[in-house]
């Protein structure tokens, strides 16, 4: 009798709850939403593990536009049907909603599991990949429902996004050719081809495709924006013009077309020399002809011309806001070995631990240690300090960090020859034995701090404060590299543990080229040169793999 009494109280109970998410239904359809979520609100709390109540509750919230209480009904009615591929896309596209991107992949990974010939399932379980930068999988998910679906434009627009992000531009043309060719006129799509032909260097198509996408919508500021880069960019400077100009003259109080005519203008002419005046307008030239498909030597050469015109522009810029220019260059080691050369004049009663001259004793610590804390140090603000070059297609990520660690190169370079013939001038005795050592211990020093400073660059773009922190590192190498003593000076316990510093090697090996004589047996040049190569690989590989996402705004 009492177990028959509590059925019918289970029941009872349950018809309550199943009557408020009816009224609450009608509530929604009368357009009174909040009381109707309210209602719902009730029925999920007294009941949510009920199927009826979390299929209704999952519908209702979502179509309100509460995506948190909608998943929350998803995963317990997926409790109730865990094969349910229906169900884990709705709760996927829940979680996307309010940003939980990991939990909405779950969900969609396992919808795409049950149900992989599901056309939209698969579309949206890349999508979501691409977001994670989990390529290769979105990649693979793509050509799957491609093939398996030929029909459809959103699958071959995804696949495009995926080969791009890969690194294989002609594969993700492909793509997008096909998408457009069943899609038609879309505007996006005409803009992704546009931008994967400029990264070939196919300038001729790429303006078409901004043509095509202005065809279709006219007024479109980015097509418009895209199409003016491209003339400017493949040397179309009078046609870019009069196109910018016809842009203005057809929108005057248009903010947006100035904006963008402005912002091309000054990226296309902060890259070239010289001053620009416009004599005159001119009759436009017709369209050239097809260029014949580029070479892999055009290609290397096209992007040498990219590397030499960002080293111009580092050049330039490097000390621009100070009155002594380049002198800042030469000025910071000439007080760092005077202030070195008087203090331990004092301390060490005139003599220094290597040669006759205190000047030439700290020149040769400073100079390895300056080429490579500058190249470190300075590569570290290549990419987050010119985010806007990368918005030219031929600009990469790599060009920047190149182009910089050339200019420190160079700069640390000609220093040392300056100060070394300027001590000369002056008398004192500044002849390194051998040449060929000192250039050597020069580059093993630059490219420890070329591999150093791509790990800081890649690093200081996703973590803001770590410039702060390489700097305190710089400095705690500042007394432990040897630039004011030798290791010979210190216990056998601290010069063993000193010698594992590759700036110690690298001021050692100079020291060595630079005095006759001097040739410590802690020494080790193939260690120097081997960090210093691993430095290279750990950096290029780094920057590889966060290459899309270094491409991203701040």
């Amino acid at each position: 009798m009492s177990e028959a009494l509590a059925s019918w109280a289970v029941e009872a109970e349950d018809e309550g709850v199943l009557g408020q998410c009816r009224s609450a239904e009608a509530l929604y359809y009368d357009g009174r939403y909040d009381e109707a979520l309210a209602l719902a609100r009730t029925a999920f709390a007294a009941a949510g593990e009920s199927e009826a109540v979390a299929d209704f509750c999952g519908w209702l919230f979502s179509n309100c536009g509460r995506h948190g209480e909608a998943a929350a009904a998803y995963e317990a009615l997926l409790r109730c049907r865990p094969g349910w591929a229906a169900g884990h896309r709705h709760a996927s596209g829940s979680y996307a909603a309010i940003g939980e991107t990991e939990r909405a992949l779950f969900h969609a990974l396992r919808a795409y599991a049950l149900r992989p010939a599901d056309c939209g399932i698969a579309c949206h379980a890349t999508e979501l990949l691409l977001r994670s930068d989990r390529l290769e999988e979105a990649a693979e998910i793509a050509r799957r429902t491609a093939n398996g679906h030929p029909g459809n434009e959103v699958a071959f627009r995804l696949l495009s996004e995926a080969e791009m992000r890969l690194g294989d531009e002609a594969g993700a043309l492909a793509a997008i050719d096909r998408a457009l060719a069943l899609a038609g006129g879309k505007v996006e799509y005409q803009l992704h081809r546009g931008h994967l032909l400029c990264r070939l260097g196919r300038w001729d198509e790429a303006i078409e495709s901004f043509g095509e996408a202005l065809s279709i919508e006219p007024a479109n500021v980015a097509a418009q924006r895209a199409l003016l880069s491209a003339l400017l960019d493949s040397g179309r400077v009078e046609e870019a013009l009069a196109y910018g100009g016809a842009l203005i003259h057809a929108a005057p109080d248009s903010e947006e077309i100035g904006q963008a005519l402005l912002e091309t203008l000054n990226r296309r002419f902060a890259t070239l020399d010289g001053d620009y005046i416009v004599l005159g307008e001119r009759r436009l030239k017709p369209l050239r002809p097809p260029r014949p498909l580029p070479r892999w030597s055009d290609g290397l050469g096209t992007q040498a011309r990219v590397v030499l015109a960002l080293v111009i522009r580092e050049a330039r810029t490097r000390f621009a806001e100070a009155k002594l220019g380049y002198g800042w260059a030469l000025l910071e080691p000439i007080l760092h070995i005077l202030m070195l050369s008087l203090v331990f004049a004092v301390l060490m009663r005139g003599q220094p631990p290597i040669g006759r001259e205190f000047f030439i004793f700290y020149y040769t610590g400073i100079i390895p240690y300056h080429m490579f804390v500058h190249t470190s140090s300075n590569l570290a603000y290549a990419i987050s300090g010119s985010a806007a070059l990368l918005q030219l297609p031929l600009v990469t990520t790599l060009d920047l960090v190149i182009a910089r660690g050339l200019v420190e190169f160079v700069t640390d370079a000609l220093v040392a020859v300056i100060l070394l013939v300027g001590l000369s001038a002056f008398g004192l005795h500044a002849r390194p034995h051998d040449l060929f050592g000192i250039g050597a211990a020069l580059i093993a020093s630059w490219l420890l701090g070329c591999g150093c400073g791509i790990v800081n660059a890649v690093v200081n773009r996703f973590v803001k404060s770590w410039d702060k922190i390489w700097v305190q590192l710089a400095r705690v190498l500042y007394f432990t590299s040897g630039i004011f003593y030798v290791p010979a000076m210190m216990p056998d316990r601290i010069r063993d543990i000193l010698v594992w510093n590759p700036v110690l090697q690298a001021v050692e090996w100079f020291r060595s080229s630079f005095f006759e004589g001097y040739d410590p047996h802690w020494l080790d040049r193939s260690y120097l040169a081997g960090l210093a190569l691993l430095a290279v690989l750990l950096g290029l590989g780094l920057e590889r793999r966060l290459r899309p996402r270094l491409f991203e705004p701040s």
